[in-house]
């Protein structure tokens, strides 16, 4: 018997997973708590795979952060770090602290030069930061650590 054909190549894990990527963190954390609700083993496989700014210290190289911070323009770059910077200031300082010091001391006082941006701003300046991570990692130009939390 022939099997029919996948309307997705990816499982739903995946498929909610990359839906995700691309939400905010209020609706992210917000799904994630419903899905915890009905089935606490598909929220959990599904936290695995999404990948947020709060994941770049856990799931890319240090070797990595040169390269991938060369992807962006410096209003963007500024932007995300500057937003991540009250909720995630570990992972701006695993950034800063994996670049050349010279370009780290330049950024550190833009950021404490512009400040904080609004969160609207912010929020969409680190999800173009992850969506184009992802888009490495798909074309095989970077290896992420597999999540485990």
């Amino acid at each position: 018997v022939a099997e029919p054909l996948a309307a997705f190549p990816e499982g739903p894990v995946s498929r909610v997973g990359a839906i995700l990527n691309t939400t905010t963190a209020a609706v992210r954390d917000d799904m994630l708590t419903g899905l915890e609700g009905e089935d606490e083993d598909f929220a959990n496989a599904v936290r695995k795979a999404i990948f947020t700014f709060e994941n770049i210290e856990t799931r890319i190289e240090p070797r990595d952060i040169p390269r991938i911070v060369r992807e962006f323009d410096e209003d963007t770059l500024i932007m995300a770090l500057g937003a991540a910077n009250a909720a995630f200031p570990s992972v701006v300082n695993y950034i800063l602290d994996n670049l050349s010091s010279r370009m780290a001391d330049q950024l550190r006082d833009t950021l404490e030069e512009q400040g904080s941006p609004g969160a609207k701003h912010g929020e969409r300046a680190m999800a173009v930061m992850i969506t184009r991570i992802r888009e490495l990692e798909s074309a095989g130009d970077l290896i992420m650590i597999a999540g485990d939390d």
